[in-house]
């Protein structure tokens, strides 16, 4: 911790280290959290919730510091920075069409598509929207390296005390935050944005946060029933990426479906993971 603190404190004494604020926070939010996951043998339930939220509240945190401290918007740095690269990259258009001969009906659309994206991307609106989701992004990226790095060091780094210490497959979070799903999208659906503007982001940015633990929980089910089948664990990963592959619509229905599935854990508890089924099964 002493060593961690004052590292994830760079970005606000040296600007120039302003865009890898996650890198300076990475360390403090889950290498102590793993150590304590480790050493007390807790679950990755109680690993990748802890966390995800530390590292959220201290990027936000330290993002908003920036911002309104040093005028240092990350978020509108990486817009400038792709709209740079759009609009240089309108210029080898025409050359691509002529090296892959493009009907000349294609090449106006094609242009005016791209222009339309440059446009949406500029408004001020997204932008807008970007630095209010700022709390769900670093959840969601929290949530991603939590797994990863979880993974690293239960094969790799600590095998002794990772065999005491339950992996995905027997991923159950706390069953309060059942609540927080409830409210979140029920704030966010009920309450008038243009009334309640804050408290509605608030409320979008937890439903969305509590739905990615859910999802995570959802694929600990599905791994669970897997290895019990002898179906190898490999194929999870390789359903998450053909989802990708198939695009938003179908992604974004597969990730409703998780939701769902593992908020429905609660009551069904398919594994038997609960404290009256685990006494049971030890009597």
């Amino acid at each position: 911790m002493a060593l961690f603190l004052p590292l994830a404190a760079t970005p606000l004494i040296a600007p120039g280290y302003a865009g890898l604020i996650s890198i300076f926070l990475i360390p403090a939010a889950f290498g102590t959290t793993g150590g304590l996951c480790f050493k007390q043998g807790k679950d990755f339930g109680f690993y990748i919730t802890l966390a995800s939220i530390i590292f959220t509240v201290l990027f936000t945190a330290e993002y908003h510091a920036l911002r309104i401290l040093q005028g240092t918007d990350i978020i509108e740095k990486g817009r400038n920075e792709i709209v740079l690269m759009m609009e240089q990259g309108t210029g080898d258009m025409d050359r691509v069409f002529e090296e892959y001969k493009t009907p000349a009906e294609n090449r106006e659309k094609l242009k005016a598509d791209f222009s339309r994206s440059i446009a949406i991307i500029k408004d001020s609106k997204w932008l807008q929207f970007a630095r209010d989701m700022v709390p769900f992004s670093a959840f969601m990226f929290g949530t991603i390296i939590c797994g990863l790095s979880f993974l690293i060091m239960k094969k790799w780094v600590m095998k002794d005390a990772a065999s005491q210490v339950k992996g995905l497959e027997f991923l159950r979070i706390n069953d309060y935050l059942i609540f927080a799903l409830i409210a979140g999208w029920g704030g966010f659906i009920l309450l008038d944005s243009n009334t309640f503007p804050a408290i509605s982001i608030a409320a979008l940015n937890i439903a969305l946060a509590v739905s990615t633990l859910y999802v995570a929980q959802a694929l600990g089910i599905i791994k669970y029933f897997m290895i019990r089948r002898g179906i190898p664990a490999i194929i999870l990963p390789l359903l998450i990426l053909t989802l990708i592959i198939l695009g938003a619509p179908v992604f974004i229905f597969m990730t409703i479906l998780l939701t769902g599935l593992g908020a429905l854990d609660l009551w069904a508890d398919f594994r038997k993971l609960g404290p009256d089924k685990e006494r049971n099964n030890k009597e």
